[in-house]
């Protein structure tokens, strides 16, 4: 019996055959054209550009409201891609100068950039580096006419070096069903694994040299975080006992499931409110699913990257309304202002080229020097959060000035409404992000001139430990259980609890057993989550004693490592 260990993506448990797929290279033979074929030669590929375009589109529209719409920005980023002038105008001046088929030059054109990419050695590149190809080897297979097998995977565990988005989210487009996914490469922050949580399937990430093994007879899949491994070859007793951990584990799901019209309230009457994070377009089926007890981030940001053009006031509004009826009742919506730079890109503004975008322009610094852009969205949020309890939220704050500076701008667009004698919202709450080291050391300063405070723990751990969330090579560094990162953590709830501010938490630990506990111990009452998150939360909530979880406090903020904190919260987690 073989143990092989991996990075947990959707925890599960999955017994059943492998597929080992080793991916076809497609197979390009170059030949020369004549020079009267050149534009025969250019047409066919803008032919294969159309026809790969087409697929996307049909693939997002198939897939709207089966999915969470943000997972579909994926597919938005290849359409991006497609549509680059750069990139487009080296194939159409290489088929006319070298004189050969397009396949070959569009595979070389490819390999370059891709190439390229890996060599700047920054995981954000890489994942576009991975995109590249993927959409690359698309056009080539519409070149080729080629179509990927799909039906031999049905029914197994996909077990692979590399999967690209468009490969799974066509895996579930046509409903094949997939047991769960095996993978050499990509992390926790990768495409897939945006996908792979959003779909629910099963998925170990990262481990090692599983193209060299022998995959016969079935195998057994365990993505539980603290137990996260495939075995291989398995005696018959493993198997039974995996099979009853199964039984369990599906007995468990559909108890938490009736918790949904439940309050997350504790033994002692200790009550939290539990929301969700959304993008642009609300997935209905999740949220009369788990049932929220509002939007604790809505990234406003997809609105712009779905975008062809900067959105206009209108099409914000429609936008906002619709998100805030769907939601129904008073519930809270908390819309964060657009959240550019970094990792995310707009395809009609052109970002300046920075050494470390991380670092950059990002958040309300793009906002305060993009005035007009900012002022257009304020107007929007403020006109259509008229009667609706609708607050706004500004991502990225560094310093007391930019607080200071975005508010001058607030109060710009409401004069600017009432001289208008246009209804708007005077009274609305206004809060921040907290997610740069500085923030968390002035919130007791910040806490005297905002109503509320969010805290982005995936960046402020990044941040604090100096370490990249999107690199596979410092993830043993990137650790949100770091006694650095909670101390920050618990620095800023108190500057709330003493500023009697709410204090929420947005970022990925939000959703985590053991990390709910260490919230609850600090005195934060508010978490925004993944939707599919809310149940198993609900549960710990429901079953947890709040003045018990007080007195853990002082004891986790005296660990030296994330090691201690997690051997002592993982008592607390059921």
């Amino acid at each position: 019996m073989e143990r092989l260990e991996g990075k947990s993506i959707f925890e599960g448990i999955v017994i059943g055959q492998p597929y080992l797929r080793k991916k076809k290279k497609v197979d390009v033979t170059e030949y020369k054209i004549d020079e009267d074929k050149v534009d025969e030669e250019i047409n066919r590929f803008k032919f294969a550009l159309k026809e790969t375009k087409q697929e996307i589109k049909f693939l997002i529209e198939s897939l709207k409201g089966r999915i969470n719409s943000d997972e579909l920005k994926i597919l938005n980023v290849h359409l991006m891609i497609l549509d680059d002038p750069v990139l487009l105008s080296e194939i159409n001046t290489r088929i006319t100068s070298d004189l050969i088929n397009v396949e070959k030059i569009l595979e070389s054109v490819i390999e370059k950039y891709v190439d390229m990419f890996n060599q700047l050695n920054d995981p954000v590149y890489r994942q576009r580096g991975l995109d590249i190809q993927d959409v690359g080897e698309k056009l080539i297979r519409n070149l080729l006419s080629e179509e990927g097998e799909l039906e031999d995977i049905e029914g197994k565990i996909l077990i692979t070096k590399e999967l690209f988005p468009t490969e799974l989210l066509k895996i579930h487009h046509f409903d094949i069903n997939i047991l769960g996914i095996i993978t050499e490469y990509g992390g926790e922050t990768s495409h897939v694994a945006i996908l792979a949580k959003a779909l629910g399937i099963p998925t170990l990430m990262g481990v090692k040299s599983i193209m060299q093994r022998e995959w016969d007879g079935k195998i057994i899949l365990d993505t539980r975080k603290s137990s996260s491994c495939v075995i291989i070859d398995a005696t018959d007793k493993v198997f039974e006992g995996y099979e009853n951990e199964q039984e369990e584990l599906y007995k468990k799901v559909c108890e938490l499931e009736k918790l949904i019209e439940l309050p997350a309230e504790t033994l002692d009457g200790g009550k939290l409110d539990l929301s969700i994070n959304v993008g642009g377009d609300l997935d209905m089926l999740d949220l009369k699913k788990k049932n929220p007890d509002g939007i604790g981030l809505f990234r406003s940001e997809f609105i712009y990257m779905d975008s062809e053009f900067f959105p206009s006031e209108t099409k914000q509004m429609e936008i906002y309304e619709k998100v805030y009826n769907d939601l129904g009742g008073d519930r809270p919506v908390i819309i964060r202002t657009l959240d550019i730079g970094a990792d995310k890109h707009l395809s009609y503004y052109e970002m300046n080229d920075e050494e470390n975008p991380f670092l950059g322009l990002r958040g309300l610094r793009f906002t305060l020097s993009h005035k007009s852009i900012f002022k257009e969205q304020l107007k929007a949020i403020l006109r259509v959060a008229y009667g609706k309890n609708i607050k706004i939220m500004y991502p990225m704050v560094t310093n007391l000035w930019e607080i200071e500076e975005a508010d001058k701008i607030l109060q710009e667009v409401k004069n600017e409404l009432k001289a208008a004698k246009v209804d708007y919202k005077d009274d609305i709450e206004v809060g921040i992000m907290i997610e740069v080291p500085s923030a968390a050391l002035l919130a007791d300063v910040f806490g005297e001139k905002v109503d509320f405070f969010s805290i982005g723990t995936n960046d402020l751990t990044q941040y604090i430990l100096a370490a990249d969330r999107l690199s596979d090579d410092v993830a043993h560094i990137y650790d949100c259980y770091d006694p650095a990162v909670l101390r920050a953590i618990n620095m800023v709830a108190e500057a709330g609890i003493r500023h009697g501010k709410k204090v929420s938490v947005c970022g990925e630990m939000a959703g985590d057993p053991m990390a709910i506990i260490a919230f609850m111990s600090f005195g934060i009452k508010d978490l925004s989550m993944l939707a599919s998150f809310l149940p198993r939360a609900k549960h710990l909530i429901r079953n947890s004693d709040m003045n018990d979880i007080r007195k853990l406090k002082n004891k986790i903020l005296s660990c030296r490592d994330s090691n201690e904190v997690k051997d002592l919260l993982k008592n607390y987690v059921m």
